[in-house]
């Protein structure tokens, strides 16, 4: 039992603690994970409930009663990074029409609304 067996624990020592450092980037990427997916359902609801109060407001129909995220992308307010998502949904006026409207999200909060209305397209910045 010479400085092999030495050497042979040093290096499982050292195999043994990288492994645990692979689980905490694991962890990390599971948390990174699971926060993505709470803020984007919280941002989905939060948009369901803006175009469901922008049709009424129109007296227009929400077709299909959802909402459908068509694109995110990572922007910088005054505040640092924040992510911006653009979700569509359809709407009727006279229930035989199909017409899209979008919102926008910065981070949590409302950025823009567009609506393309037959009697024409209303654009919101900042509501």
């Amino acid at each position: 039992m010479g400085g092999g067996d030495i050497g042979d624990c040093f290096s499982t020592a050292l195999i043994q603690d990288d492994s645990m450092g692979d689980g905490i980037y694991i962890l990390f990427l599971l948390g990174g994970a699971a926060w993505f997916w709470h803020t984007s359902r919280t941002a989905h609801e939060k948009v369901l409930e803006i175009s469901q109060t922008v049709c009424r407001k129109l007296g227009v129909q929400r077709l299909d009663d959802t909402v459908a995220l068509r694109r995110f992308q990572l922007s910088w307010t005054r505040r640092g990074p924040s992510l911006r998502r653009v979700y569509g949904f359809e709407f009727s006026s006279d229930g035989a029409d199909r017409c899209d409207g979008e919102i926008a999200l910065q981070g949590m909060s409302l950025d823009w609304v567009r609506i393309d209305h037959p009697e024409g397209h209303y654009f919101i910045e900042n509501p």
